[in-house]
């Protein structure tokens, strides 16, 4: 039986921050089952740590118990919301992380939810999400295995598409309706889609649920991008989604926060 993981995310409103940047500059990045990998995270100056990169995530999230041996302790409480269900959380506000040469404040983690990226593989120590992210114009290259930050100027190739942020996530158009960019997802999911194919375990931060596989083709602005079985949530799980789009089906991905558009590539 194939596991797939998939995180969820916090219904959470994002807070106000204050970030500090410099120019275009990169750091090294490991891809695992197709999940970015950075080291070098700083946590209110504790570190470094090796943190997955998940642009369908809203909130960061930490071990928790690296979270109380660096004394961070928990400040709200919350529910976590996924295609599975609703689970109770914990978490922190205003701290800071470092990533390289780039920082960002008035960060918020989540302490639950790290059993789903762990079985990943067990040294990854917490999740950077879009309360950092968002913050920064970047480049994922798979490929090169690297991330650079900073506005930078493309070559022309690739798909150029407008995004939506939704629950703080950014959502793009495309043939098989509005997908959430997901650097965490393994495989391309698909909400209130009935399979066509044998079962599968779908497993996110809230528990696991019975899925199914579907022959699916992608197209966005006119242009076939892929072709494949994704993974068939029969019910609509997330109100304004129709699924995850994961980063690794594509060279490149290229994402201007500032502008509010992607390239994939």
């Amino acid at each position: 039986m194939k596991l797939l993981t998939v995180l969820a995310m916090a219904a959470l409103a994002l807070p106000t921050r204050s970030v500090a940047a410099s120019a275009v500059t990169s750091v090294k990045l490991q891809v695992r089952e197709g999940r970015p990998v950075v080291d070098g995270v700083m946590v209110n100056g504790h570190g470094p740590y090796r943190f997955m990169v998940d642009t369908g995530a809203t909130l960061n999230t930490i071990d928790p118990k690296l979270a109380q041996s660096i004394g961070i302790m928990a400040t709200f409480h919350t529910q976590l919301t996924s295609s599975t269900g609703v689970t109770p959380a914990s978490g922190s506000e205003g701290l800071e992380v470092r990533l390289g040469p780039v920082t960002a404040g008035d960060q918020v983690f989540l302490f639950t939810g790290m059993e789903a990226v762990q079985k990943l593989s067990s040294d990854i120590q917490g999740v950077l999400g879009q309360v950092f992210l968002s913050q920064f114009d970047y480049l994922l290259d798979v490929r090169a295995g690297r991330m650079e930050f900073g506005a930078e100027e493309l070559d022309g190739k690739g798909v150029r598409v407008p995004f939506q942020t939704v629950q703080g996530r950014p959502v793009i158009a495309t043939s098989l309706g509005p997908l959430v960019l997901d650097s965490g997802a393994h495989a391309m999911v698909r909400f209130g889609i009935e399979a066509t194919q044998a079962t599968a375990e779908l497993v996110t931060m809230s528990g696991t649920t019975r899925v199914g596989m579907v022959y699916s083709t992608l197209a966005i602005d006119g242009r076939t991008l892929w072709r494949g079985d994704a993974v068939a949530v029969p019910h609509a799980a997330e109100a304004g989604t129709g699924g995850l789009l994961p980063v690794s089906l594509f060279r490149t991905v290229y994402v201007s926060n500032s502008e509010h558009y992607i390239v994939l590539h």
